[in-house]
């Protein structure tokens, strides 16, 4: 419980930081001044696809098909 109230303060941490380094605006702070690459982009968006997958599709392939087949499942959609 204790490394995970620590872990949740330096995420807060860590955005406050960077929250009033940006003194712009709020939408200049979630857009990162829009000055992220291509690379930061795509792995975002790979991050934000396989969050989805591992919260909804992998339970519900471990219902269907058992949990031998969903943990055939994780690794190979890691791989992609």
């Amino acid at each position: 419980m204790i490394a995970m109230a620590a872990y949740i303060l330096i995420v807060i941490l860590i955005g406050v930081y960077f929250a009033k380094r940006s003194q712009a605006s709020s939408g200049d702070y979630f857009l990162g001044g829009r000055s992220l690459g291509p690379w930061v982009t795509a792995m975002s968006a790979e991050a934000s696809d396989m969050s989805g997958w591992l919260l909804m599709g992998l339970p519900g392939v471990a219902y269907w098909c058992g949990l031998a087949d969903a943990a055939w499942s994780t690794p190979a959609a890691s791989a992609r």
